[in-house]
């Protein structure tokens, strides 16, 4: 149970984080670039297999893990805008629901049993996401505080099918951390990239706020992963209570964060989305 907790943990960091950093007008990509770096030194640090270049170049994961480490920055970067956008509780909504679409893909690719109730819970956790990041704003013509998270919910879900294909088919159990710690990789040198191709950005020097920022991120980015991983190893719970429960958990948390320390008001609108989510939840993890 204390690698579940640890799981809920820093994935409820990672929001807080994003949410904390906006208060010292840090630079989202040097903050996200210094995550990547520290992520993919945990993830070769932690690997505990012998590692070849040769055996990385010719993995047929490869190419899994490069497109997933393109995936990974890219909504890292719309969480941290949403997170200052639209709210830690909308935005973390919008990810954690996005399990949906993992669970559709496999209904539909791997023709896994589909009982009435579970495609209940597929269309209330849909619901539930629509009905979180409902904002009155929106008739000013103010678009962005809900398709930020409605891409994290989209561009999340995606991500997460082509991670369970992955690791379905070439990924074996001893190579996780080795096609994590890729994709953290595949990440930091995309946020590189990007870093020298924007002179601006080259000029000015990192802030403690970017530098201590990105180095919370770049552990809890670390550390959802892999105290998941081993929540799954060492627990006797079925995985899918665990996913449940895991999801389940970072919502709540990140609501009670939300209101009580940054203050964010979720309408009677949104609060019903938010029991959807949690309900939906509960509904997949028991079937």
């Amino acid at each position: 149970m204390i690698y579940l907790l640890l799981s809920i943990l820093s994935s409820s960091v990672i929001y807080i984080t994003f949410k904390i950093t906006e208060r010292f007008k840090t630079n989202l990509v040097k903050l996200i670039t210094v995550n990547y770096l520290v992520a993919t030194i945990l993830g070769f640090s932690f690997n505990r297999y012998p590692i070849s270049v040769s055996g990385i170049i010719t993995a047929n994961w490869l190419h899994y893990a490069l497109l997933v480490g393109l995936s990974f920055i890219l909504m890292f970067f719309m969480i941290g805008y949403s997170v200052r956008i639209s709210g830690v509780a909308v935005t973390t909504i919008a990810g954690k629901m996005s399990m949906v679409i993992p669970v559709l893909f496999s209904i539909l690719y791997f023709s896994e049993k589909t009982p009435p109730i579970k495609i209940a819970g597929l269309i209330l956790a849909t619901v539930s996401v629509f009905l979180t990041v409902y904002r009155p704003i929106y008739k000013k013509k103010n678009l962005w505080p809900v398709l930020l998270p409605l891409t994290i919910f989209l561009g999340s879900g995606v991500t997460d099918s082509i991670v369970k294909y992955a690791q379905t088919y070439f990924v074996p159990n001893n190579m996780s951390l080795l096609f994590s710690a890729m994709v953290f990789l595949t990440a930091l040198a995309i946020g590189l990239i990007y870093i020298l191709l924007k002179r601006k950005t080259i000029t000015q020097s990192i802030t403690i706020a970017e530098l201590t920022g990105g180095t919370v991120l770049g552990i809890a980015n670390f550390g959802s992963l892999y105290y998941f991983i081993m929540a799954l190893n060492n627990s006797k719970l079925d995985s899918s209570v665990l996913f449940g429960l895991n999801n389940i958990c970072i919502v709540l948390f990140s609501i009670l964060v939300g209101s009580f320390v940054f203050k964010e008001k979720l309408s009677k609108l949104n609060f019903a989305g938010v029991i959807m989510a949690v309900t939906a939840i509960l509904i997949l993890m028991n079937y």
